[in-house]
């Protein structure tokens, strides 16, 4: 009788395989060697292609081998590889081979104890990365703190190799190998054991030190199922108390250990001898992934963005299909290479990219990753916001391509969904690394999701500080000071787009897994105000924000500039402290990007740089799949309203230009009205007035008018007017001296206090 182990796993395949989604899944390239990805058995995994046809995922929390199978690669399934939202837990592509349960793969071994009796005391591991260098993929990782271990896998004459080297190893040792249904089975071969299987043997040959066993004993054991419907309601587990053949690996104390577990499978005992008997353990050669370098592609389109103020260029990108920049994260390792991570996982380097446009180059420096949604640049090196974990990339051997990669944290919990994005890293103003998890793809037991995270960049250990985040596709430091911003999406508990000003202990209104209480999930709480909300018909999708530092940007130095994803939009924002707390007002800056507005970064040059993209499941108003744009002042300074002051009794209005005295001082030059937001669960909130009256405004009355003697500054004294209203401001026939009319004649201001007389 099959075990419930094997029968519950085999279960939950045989549903995964009748479910068809409608749309086919989507399959990494050949010679692509990992795949950070979320499945079954794992939600952290890392599958490595060790052939065409040979592949196996390794559990980087449990430290295990969980699946082994020939056939096709991993089932890539979500919005950006398949195009669909669900499914999104990738699958094997073929005839599972083996894999070993969730239990300690290292213990000490103890004298008078058999090695299954001794594995019930494991050693804690630590994943630390895993590397890629000379084409070989090397799981890096400490038992207890002070044991190196150097786990490299590969496949050899269609056989799984595993190459294992210990460094300052203390104590005699052992590894578990295999743990599978079945029964021992005796080859009579030196170091070669095996399990007899319903349908095959499995044959383990040690190669190097050590010595090998195989034996039939009690093992207990709980593995959690992850499954598109436990992202939300909790995944199941399946719990095991019986018996497996186990195979272990028992290694005399020696600082400095090596061996290799060769595993294959035959149909039965005779040919299993005979494969053990003859196998020729050989020599594998390997070789440095391919360097990829594309060149400006001269057929790619131009901007659609027309402006007299602004320039817009469309950086000339090759063809989706070479090289798809959905762009979702970008910093400056040099003053003209430019590092862009993509939604499918790519980091590319762009080359002279503050250059002329034919002469910039694209340099793929890694591929693989797990939707990464931001890329920092510290210490010279590229640190990614892999949805599981901060990976730091690093490159070795200087050959352009990323060969070392580094777990610096994932310090929180994590279902696999399409929507678990990590939001991040940057740097606060102490260098801690600061990430944003969304909060709306999970549940209360889900540990730190809609959490701002403080991580220590030595240790790793996340701080959970602020809550109450949805999908916090914008994370920035902004000012002198550096205060933290965070923008947020419109859904269920948030009203519309907002602006979040980042504070310890502060909850910005969606509900909060763990550690947040469990009797407060769900439930309306006491709401901290975003700086700024966005109208809706502004900013749908809102994503990443960029201070003005330059002053070769134009007028607006010491604002910021924020995106709108799915209109392809630019807003600018302009804040300032009323009684201690940050608000302001926005304005639409620029139109017509070609794609969803999504990442910003100001480049040495004075140029803005706009990373765009968009896929079937999250569309943007704007035609191209992926875009590069930068930005430039074309010098000519357009006549605006350039910051607003909130006063006790109105606003101050301070123009880029002079105002025409006599059309500024017309008292019905101005309209006036304020709206609120509804904090409720539904998805969104139409707007209301001062009475509560829904999808309605409350007019308030414009008292006098006063312009200053530059006639630079406009103040109106406002009645009727409320806090904790947003409060629209047009001036349609506002002129400046030579007759020109206001760039945006409207903004709106979030009016959370009105400063203290």
């Amino acid at each position: 009788m099959k075990p419930f182990y094997y029968l519950a796993v085999t279960a939950i395949t045989a549903i995964a395989a009748t479910k068809k989604p409608e749309l086919p899944p989507h399959n990494d390239p050949a010679d692509q060697l990992i795949r950070m990805a979320p499945m079954t058995k794992s939600s952290r995994s890392v599958v490595v292609n060790l052939s065409p046809e040979l592949h196996l995922a390794f559990d980087t929390q449990q430290l295990r081998t969980h699946t082994v199978w020939k056939g096709g690669g991993l089932n890539l399934f979500g919005p950006c590889y398949h195009g669909a939202k669900r499914p999104f837990i990738c699958q094997p592509n073929g005839e599972r081979l083996w894999g070993n349960p969730p239990v300690p793969m290292w213990s000490k071994t103890s004298k008078g104890k058999t090695p299954a009796q001794t594995a019930r005391n494991g050693l804690e591991p630590q994943y630390k990365g895993f590397s890629t260098r000379n084409g070989r993929v090397t799981f890096l990782y400490q038992l207890n703190q002070t044991t190196d271990v150097q786990h490299s896998v590969y496949a050899s004459n269609g056989a799984t190799v595993r190459s294992l080297r210990l460094i300052s190893a203390k104590g005699d040792l052992t590894f578990l190998a295999h743990a599978e249904a079945g029964i021992p089975v005796d080859l009579n071969l030196p170091r070669a054991v095996a399990i007899q299987r319903d349908e095959d043997v499995l044959v383990a040959l040690l190669k190097g030190k050590g010595f090998i066993t195989a034996t039939k004993s009690s093992l207990q054991f709980e593995e959690e199922q992850f499954t598109v419907e436990g992202s939300t309601k909790g995944n199941k587990t399946l719990k095991y108390n019986g018996e497996l053949t186990q195979i272990h690996i028992t290694l005399d104390e020696n600082p400095e250990t090596e061996f290799d577990v060769v595993s294959f499978t035959a149909p039965d005992k005779a040919t299993a001898q005979n494969m053990a008997r003859n196998w020729q353990h050989t020599k594998v050669e390997f070789s440095d992934p391919k360097s990829v370098v594309l060149p400006a592609n001269p057929k790619a389109r131009r901007s659609f963005v027309f402006n007299p103020y602004y320039e817009v260029e469309a950086l000339p990108l090759s063809a989706l299909e070479e090289m798809n920049l959905f762009v979702t994260g970008m910093d400056w390792l040099t003053p003209t290479k430019l590092a862009v991570c993509t939604y499918t996982g790519e980091v590319w380097i762009i080359e002279n990219a503050t250059g002329p446009a034919k002469e910039i180059k694209f340099r793929r420096f890694a591929r693989g990753m797990n939707e990464p949604m931001g890329l920092l640049v510290k210490d010279g090196m590229i640190h990614l916001g892999n949805k599981a974990e901060i990976t730091r990339l690093k490159d070795t051997d200087n050959d352009g391509i990323a060969d070392l990669f580094e777990r610096i944290s994932s310090d929180w919990d994590y279902t696999g969904s399409y929507n678990s994005f990590s939001y991040g890293p940057i740097l606060d103003r102490q260098g801690n690394f600061v990430v944003a998890n969304a909060g709306h793809a999970g549940h209360w037991g889900v540990r730190n999701m809609g959490w701002a995270l403080r991580i220590d960049a030595k240790g790793g250990k996340a701080q959970p500080f602020a809550s109450g985040f949805r999908e916090p596709n914008g994370i920035k430091t902004f000012g002198p000071d550096k205060d933290l911003f965070v923008t947020d999406n419109q859904g269920a508990w948030i009203g519309a787009c907002k602006l979040n000003h980042v504070k310890d202990g502060r909850f910005y209104g969606h509900p909060t897994s763990i550690p947040a209480p469990k009797d407060l999930y769900g439930k309306p709480r006491k709401l901290d105000p975003p700086a700024v909300w966005f109208p809706y018909k502004w900013v749908r999708s809102a994503s990443d924000m960029v201070e003005i530092t330059d002053d070769r940007f134009g007028p607006f130095k010491g604002q910021m500039l924020v995106g709108d994803f799915q209109n392809a939009v630019l807003t600018r924002v302009q804040l300032e402290k009323v009684n201690g707390e940050w608000q302001g007002a926005v304005w639409p800056f620029l139109k017509g990007f070609q794609s969803g507005v999504n990442r910003t970064v100001l480049g040495n040059d004075g140029q803005l740089y706009v990373g765009s993209g968009k896929v079937k499941a999250w569309a943007a108003n704007a035609p191209a799949f992926h875009a590069l744009e930068r930005v430039k002042f074309k010098g000519r300074t357009p006549f605006s309203v350039k910051t607003v002051r909130a006063l006790a009794d109105g606003f101050e209005l301070t123009f880029t230009k002079p105002v025409d005295r006599m059309a500024a001082e017309a008292l019905d030059g101005f309209d006036v009205w304020q709206y609120r937001y509804e904090y409720h669960k539904n998805y969104g909130s139409p707007e209301f007035d001062h009475e509560g009256r829904k999808d309605r405004f409350t007019v308030v009355d414009v008292k006098s008018v006063t312009v200053s003697a530059d006639n630079l500054k406009v103040t109106l004294k406002i009645d009727g007017w409320k806090p904790g209203y947003i409060t629209a401001v047009r001036a349609l026939d506002i002129r400046d001296t030579k007759g020109g009319k206001l760039w945006n004649d409207t903004f709106y201001y979030t009016l959370n206090q009105i400063p203290k007389r």
